[in-house]
């Protein structure tokens, strides 16, 4: 296969996809993981799409959710050490949390097994599942289910939100603008995230670094009035952030 002709493959595939690993890339165009990390920094040179850790991401604006098999293993290590800095700083015995159904929000579960006391609330199904597996009293949303993220939303799941008061909301978010906007694809997701917050004493928006600069169709906050989490950030992102922002890095 030619180079022109491959990258066109990778190109349509990440477009169609949002976000895509180099593993399946390879096997798409059945090269080598070396040759499309190659093609990747060439597309993205181009602005033909945006590679992040493990893959590449389509630039196109407004993207849609990214299936949950996908955003489960993009940033992994990254997502880890943001869950772990957010439930030892702001998690205390006895709270009860709000756990949304972002995938750096999940990966609270395992160290949370080790606070006493706390109930989680989520809307996150596999965020549920792994909660109760570790041995946490967990309440889960009842409503309409998502297919690509499997996130509980919907007016049902609203109105139950509303009923609740929580000590901390963590919540995930699949873009921060240059206005300091939270941002999501979904206005259904966007509601329960409003809510999210609106419900907490405290919230923590736990995103990763490629999120940062990002814009998405529904705006559901700001980070003005709330505390970021992520991993290290590079002079460029620091400069995209708004003033003033309370900017948490994991260590």
């Amino acid at each position: 296969m030619l180079t022109q002709e491959r990258q066109k493959l990778i190109e349509n595939y990440v477009n169609q996809h949002e976000l895509c690993r180099v593993c399946d890339l390879s096997k798409l165009t059945a090269t080598s993981e070396s040759t499309i990390r190659r093609d990747l920094i060439r597309m993205e040179e181009k602005g033909l799409v945006r590679r992040v850790h493990g893959g590449a991401q389509s630039v196109k604006k407004f993207a849609h959710d990214v299936s949950q098999h996908i955003r489960f293993t993009m940033n992994h290590d990254d997502k880890v050490r943001i869950a772990r800095y957010a439930v030892e700083h702001y998690v205390h015995e006895n709270d009860y949390l709000f756990i949304d159904a972002g995938t750096t929000a999940y990966e609270m579960v395992p160290f949370l097994a080790n606070v006493a006391g706390i109930t989680v609330v989520t809307n996150g199904i596999e965020t549920a599942l792994s909660a109760v597996g570790h041995g946490i009293n967990t309440m889960l949303l009842g409503g309409k289910i998502k297919e690509d993220t499997h996130a509980v939303i919907g007016q049902f799941a609203l109105e139950q939100l509303q009923s609740m008061n929580f000590a901390a909301s963590f919540i995930g978010t699949n873009g921060i603008d240059h206005n300091g906007n939270l941002t999501t694809p979904d206005p259904e997701e966007a509601a329960i995230k409003k809510q999210e917050i609106a419900c907490a004493d405290h919230t923590y928006v736990l995103t990763d670094e490629s999120k940062i600069g990002e814009r998405n169709f529904a705006v559901f906050g700001n980070v003005k009035n709330l505390t970021v989490i992520t991993n290290k950030l590079g002079m460029q992102n620091k400069k995209i952030l708004p003033a003033k922002v309370n900017l948490k890095e994991a260590k």
